[in-house]
């Protein structure tokens, strides 16, 4: 069972190092909504909460190779129908194994829509907690991610995934 946030409907958010850099984690109305690279976050408290010590726990036990899952409540504040598909099927991938963005578009039943699958993880507010790094080109080429490659490179390092880059 996830573990919650008992916070109401303020949100919490609080930075944290790790390996790949900064990460920002926010709490709203018992579930984490972002994590990620930092943003600007308006009416928000800047507080190390219980629940992002939680979370952010998990992280770092993750980046120690101590945990292949994360355990706490998401609530998705954006993103369309397609998108949210895409991160579901995207959470599916197991540790240290990698999907293209053709298995993912065949996955949610959008068999062509592999460039959509690219722009939805683009979009995803949990960049790390779901495995976008997971998902590579078909011929097994590192793609996406944006300016941050390095990082999908050292997270399939660190889990170990087959890869050619």
């Amino acid at each position: 069972m996830p573990k919650k946030c008992q916070m109401n409907k303020t949100i919490y958010y609080y930075q944290y190092p790790f390996p790949i850099g900064k990460i920002m984690i926010a709490c709203k109305d018992q579930a984490i909504i972002y994590c990620g690279r930092p943003i600007l976050l308006e009416n928000g408290i800047y507080e190390n909460t219980e629940c992002l010590k939680n979370i952010a726990k998990q992280i770092e036990e993750y980046f120690q190779k101590r945990r292949q899952s994360f355990d706490f409540h998401y609530i998705f504040l954006k993103g369309t129908a397609f998108q949210k598909k895409v991160w579901q099927a995207v959470m599916d991938i197991p540790y240290g194994q990698t999907r293209s963005y053709r298995d993912i578009a065949e996955k949610i039943g959008h068999p062509r829509a592999y460039r959509a699958v690219g722009s939805a993880l683009r979009e995803c507010p949990f960049s790390l907690l779901i495995p976008c790094h997971r998902v590579i080109g078909s011929s097994q080429k590192l793609g996406g991610y944006g300016k941050d490659i390095d990082v999908k490179i050292f997270l399939l390092q660190l889990e170990q995934a087959d890869l050619v880059s």
